[in-house]
Parts: C-alpha cells; structure tokens; sequence
C-alpha cells in the first residue's frame, strides 16, 4: 500500500470539543504526483454480445444478466484510490476504514493500492463541497482514480443537535420553532441541498462507468451520552440526513453501504453503540470492531460499476 498524502491515516491525532459530538478541525496535507498516461483499465464484453454469447450457449436470462455488468477490471497497478471523508474513515491508527478496505482492493485485484486521501477531521457540509469544486489537487486526484470512496461529513449538525437535547447546559428552547426542534428541521434541510450539489459535482467530476464510486452514510453519535428520551428527539432527523444521501446516490446510481441501519438497527429503538462495543468511548469514532464492518459492507457492494446511459 502507498499511502500518499500529507498524514498518513496511521499517524493522525484528532481532538474533540463539545462532549465528543465535534471533531477538532485537521488541515490536510499536500497529496502526492498524479499518475499520468495510465492505461491498466480494461472492461468486459459488451452487454449486448456477452448476452447473445450467453443464450448461445444455453445460458439463463439470470446469468446474461449478471454477465453484461460492467465490472471494475485493473490489468496491472498501481489501483488508485481517493478515500474522502472525515475521521471516521481514518481514524484512529492502522485500523482505520481507509487502511482496511485498502487491504481489500488488494487482495482482490492482486495489485498495489496508491492512496491520495483527501479526508478532514471536524469539515462541514458546504466546506466539503467548496473543497471539491475548488481544490485542484483533489480533482486530479478524481480525474486519476480507479476507486473512489466518500462519506458525506456533517460537523455543522453538532450545535443543533446539542442544542435540541439540552447537551452541555444547552437551552433546548434556543433551537426554536414546533417542539423546540425547528434547528434540527433547519440543518437537515441544508443538508440536502448541499448532498444534491455533491452528488451532482462528483459525477461530473468522476464518470462512474469508468471509476468505481462506492459510498457509505454512517451511525448516530453521541449515543453513549443520551437517555432514550433524547435519542427519541434526535433519531428520525439523523436517519432522515442518511436516507437522504441513500436516495440521492441511488439516483445517481451509487451504491450505499448502510452503515446507519447496520449499526443503529431499524426499529428506531434506543442503542448505546459504545456499549455496544461499534464506537469508541468519545461516542463517534468506530472501535477496531466498527471499523471492520464498515469495511465489509463497503466491500460487499462489489466491484460493478454504474451502467453508462
């Protein structure tokens, strides 16, 4: 593995503010050379003469199927991957998402893995997407991948949040409007409009015909520091955020590996994930345990790409 950014995921420090719900900020690094004049893609026969190869020979409609996805296909490396996110992706140490899902791609295609991570620690929404539309290093980067990897940071919930629960001596009426929850209302709302500008700035970065985009949206924080009161109040607006990224990623024909549902569970019942052994004791970076199945769900998205309109 290459990992070839300014801090490695191996050797970062994060510090937390706000009883844990808030990531100190992390400035990235400068990235590495782009790889230029690469030519190590190759794609399988195309569908309509891997189908009509298929029922030639007595092949199902089933197999057809399967056989005319296009499939990511890497005939020598280095694999480029462009991990984006916040420090749920690389923190902490050598058990970080990036560390493992990058120990996945090459067992799987039996090729180096080059890193070019471009994740920072406590980023809000609108700031992730300045980043890509301004930041030259990582649209290169983009331009360069075979892989590319994104979860959606979201440090501008952390105040409302908070505030609508009473955290730290908060006034929960401060958050204002219907149940005193008008802030969380307001935030998510914001939230969705900036999910749809990503989305629609990555894929007009990335073609995912050609690169593999996977994306994974993620658990509640803070669990730890909760009664099943205040996760009553909190929960539907977090799934919302996360349901959102799904919906808008299926649009654009993304996978999501949905870390929410297999963390938190789908009845909308009060869990404790740092009980639960998932995240560590700050409530919201993921324990060696969490992390290895983050790591899975991506990996069993697979490796098909987006079918090219």
């Amino acid at each position: 593995m290459t990992l070839n950014v300014g801090q490695p995921a191996s050797n970062i420090a994060t510090g937390w503010i706000n009883d844990g719900w808030s990531e100190a900020p992390r400035t990235p690094g400068p990235n590495g050379g782009r790889m230029r004049g690469r030519t190590r893609r190759r794609w399988p026969v195309p569908a309509a003469v891997a189908a009509l190869l298929l029922a030639a020979c007595g092949g199902s409609s089933e197999e057809a199927a399967t056989a005319t996805t296009p499939t990511l296909q890497i005939e020598e490396g280095p694999l480029v991957y462009v991990p984006m996110g916040n420090s749920l992706t690389f923190s902490p140490g050598s058990n970080s998402f990036i560390t493992r899902y990058t120990a996945m791609l090459e067992e799987d295609f039996g090729v180096d893995v080059q890193v070019r991570e471009h994740t920072v620690g406590g980023q809000r929404t609108d700031d992730f997407l300045a980043q890509l539309r301004t930041n030259d290093r990582l649209r290169e980067d983009l331009g360069d991948a075979d892989v590319v990897t994104l979860l959606i940071p979201n440090d501008e919930w952390s105040e409302p949040f908070q505030t609508a629960v009473g955290a730290g001596g908060r006034d929960p009426s401060e958050c204002g409007g219907e149940n005193n929850q008008q802030c969380l209302r307001d935030v998510i709302d914001s939230y969705k409009d900036h999910v749809d500008q990503i989305f629609d700035e990555l894929t007009a970065i990335v073609d995912p015909a050609v690169t593999l985009i996977r994306v994974q949206d993620f658990y509640q924080f803070g669990t730890n520091q909760m009664t099943p009161e205040t996760f009553d109040v909190t929960y539907p607006y977090w799934r919302e955020g996360q349901e959102y990224v799904e919906q808008v990623a299926g649009q654009h024909g993304l996978p999501v590996a949905q870390v929410f549902d297999d963390f938190m569970g789908t009845d909308g019942h009060y869990i404790d994930l740092v009980a639960a052994g998932l995240v560590e004791p700050d409530g919201t970076h993921p324990t060696a345990d969490g992390t290895e199945r983050i790591a899975t769900l991506m990996h069993d998205l697979g490796y098909n790409l987006t079918a090219d309109d």
